[in-house]
């Protein structure tokens, strides 16, 4: 029987990974404006610095959004790709507060939430 809660679920999050994957992956350069951001950051000084951190972001939207479309059909697969979308998550707010985005950082804390109020629904359907 199909979960149509684990559907759209699924879809939620396949378009809201993927549009950021593509968005990242249409010009294959890192922005000026995200290594800036981070530029008096401990991400700065890290070894790759904010542009190794943006094609990690760039991958895991990626991978999200592959585990995600497969959710469609292997449902299994759906709460290891919402724990998955925490974690992204999770980095991304992090980041945000150590570039000083605070506005930035709580609207994702909104995304983190939902990943685990979509998690809880999953399981509890």
């Amino acid at each position: 029987m199909v979960q149509y809660q684990n559907v759209a679920i699924s879809l939620m999050f396949s378009v809201l990974f993927s549009t950021a994957a593509i968005d990242k992956f249409k010009s294959l350069q890192t922005p000026d404006w995200f290594v800036k951001q981070f530029k008096d950051t401990l991400i700065a000084k890290l070894p790759g610095g904010a542009k190794l951190g943006y094609w990690m972001i760039a991958l895991a939207e990626l991978a999200l959004t592959l585990a995600f479309i497969a959710s469609l059909f292997m449902t299994g697969i759906l709460p290891s790709a919402l724990i998955g979308s925490v974690f992204l998550f999770a980095a991304l707010c992090f980041g945000l507060r150590l570039a000083g985005d605070f506005q930035g950082s709580a609207n994702m804390f909104v995304y983190f939430a939902a990943a685990l109020i979509s998690n809880w629904v999953v399981g509890h359907p």
